[in-house]
C-alpha cells in the first residue's frame, strides 16, 4: 500500500497517539520529506483570560516538529470539557462541520508532500450523530496508523479494531507498539511477535517507555527516537 495521507488513531485513549505523530512527523522530516501535521478536533482545551485557547496536542507538534501552520490550522476544532467531541460539543452547546474539517485539511495539506492526521481517543470516538472519529480518515483517503500499547491485552485490542478496520473497508498501514504507560508486565516480551503472527499489516514501530523529563525540550532525543524506533520503510510511497 503506498499511502501520502496517514490518519493516526489508537486502539483506546492514553496510548501515546500525539507523541507517536511526532517521531513520524519528525522520522519523515529526517529523510528530507516534506510533511505536516493536524488534528482537526481536541478537547480539554481551555479558553484562556485573554481570548486564546491553551492547545495541547496540536501545540506539542508544532513546537518540536517545527512546524509554521498557525494552531487554529493545525487544530480547527476545540471544545474545553475532556469528553468526546460529540459529548463535549452536546455539553457546551456547540457544533462543528466535518465538510469544513475536510476543507480545511485540503487546504492546509497543499504545502505538504505527506500529512499526518491525528484522531482523537479510538476509531469509534463519536464525532458528531452518526459519525465517528475514524470516519474522517475514510473522508480524507488516509492510510489508517493504529497505536497499540505494550503490555498484557493490546492482542484482544488490537486485534479488535484491526477486525473492525477490515470489515469497515478502513485501510490500515501500519501498527506501532508504543510503551507509553511504562508496562512491564510479562507479556511485554513476546506481544509484538504474537501479534504479527496473526495479521499481515506492519508493525513499524516498538516505542519503549521514554520519560517525559528525558524528551520535553530535548529535540535531539526525540529526533534520536524517530530514527530509532519508526520504520517508515514500509509505508514510504
Amino acid at each position: 500500500m503506498s499511502e501520502k495521507i496517514f490518519f493516526i488513531t489508537g486502539i483506546d485513549t492514553n496510548v501515546g497517539k500525539t507523541y507517536v505523530s511526532l517521531l513520524l512527523l519528525l522520522a519523515l522530516k529526517l529523510r528530507g520529506i516534506n510533511a505536516g501535521y493536524m488534528k482537526p478536533v481536541e478537547t480539554g482545551v481551555a479558553a484562556l483570560e485573554n481570548g486564546s485557547k491553551n492547545y495541547l496536542d496540536g501545540k506539542f507538534v508544532k513546537l518540536y516538529g517545527n512546524l509554521t501552520d498557525a494552531l487554529d490550522v493545525i487544530t480547527p476544532y476545540t471544545f474545553q470539557f475532556p469528553l468526546s467531541p460529540y459529548a463535549a460539543m452536546k455539553k457546551e452547546g456547540k457544533d462543528l462541520c466535518i465538510k469544513e474539517i475536510i476543507f480545511k485539511f485540503y487546504a492546509l495539506s497543499k504545502a505538504y508532500e505527506y500529512m499526518l492526521v491525528e484522531g482523537a481517543g479510538g476509531m469509534l470516538v463519536p464525532l458528531k450523530k452518526n459519525h465517528f472519529i475514524i470516519d474522517i480518515a475514510k473522508y480524507i483517503d488516509a492510510g489508517v496508523i493504529l497505536v497499540t500499547k505494550a503490555g498484557l491485552g493490546m492482542i484482544n485490542q488490537t486485534l479488535l479494531n484491526l477486525e473492525y478496520a477490515k470489515n469497515n473497508n478502513i485501510k490500515i498501514s501500519g501498527i506501532i507498539i508504543n510503551n507509553f504507560l511504562n508496562e512491564s508486565d510479562a507479556s511485554i516480551d513476546s506481544n509484538k511477535e504474537v501479534l504479527s503472527e496473526f495479521t499481515d499489516a506492519p508493525i513499524i514501530g516498538d516505542i519503549p517507555y521514554m520519560p517525559e523529563g528525558e524528551y520535553s525540550g530535548n529535540i535531539d532525543a526525540l529526533k534520536d527516537a524517530a530514527l530509532k524506533y519508526i520504520d517508515l520503510e514500509k509505508i514510504l510511497v
